[in-house]
């Protein structure tokens, strides 16, 4: 029998989550939260083809800004329910200024 780090290790071993693209993105749940942070995405996937992904139930926000009845919490990582997402808009991209 193994041990659990041992298991662990295995299973990490095995799933390749490889590089992340980050996105700022601003959300509104159906509570009506507004969330806005850095949204980790597959690397090379547009954000629509991933909030449509069925393999994941939720998506990964850091430096989280929460805003709910006139209140604003910081959050270091934020786990979201794709289901509870009504609304996704993307921060322009800078970087074709140039």
């Amino acid at each position: 029998m193994t041990s659990l780090s041992e298991r662990t290790l295995s299973v990490a071993a095995r799933t390749d989550r490889g590089a992340r693209d980050l996105q700022q993105v601003a959300l509104t749940m159906v509570d009506g939260t507004e969330i806005r942070g850095i949204l980790h995405r597959a690397q090379g996937t547009r954000t629509l083809d991933y909030l449509n992904r069925q393999a994941e139930g939720f998506v990964a926000l850091t430096d989280a800004e929460l805003i709910r009845d006139g209140r604003t919490e910081l959050v270091p990582f934020l786990a979201i329910n794709k289901r509870h997402i009504l609304r996704l808009i993307e921060a322009a991209d800078d970087s074709d200024d140039d």
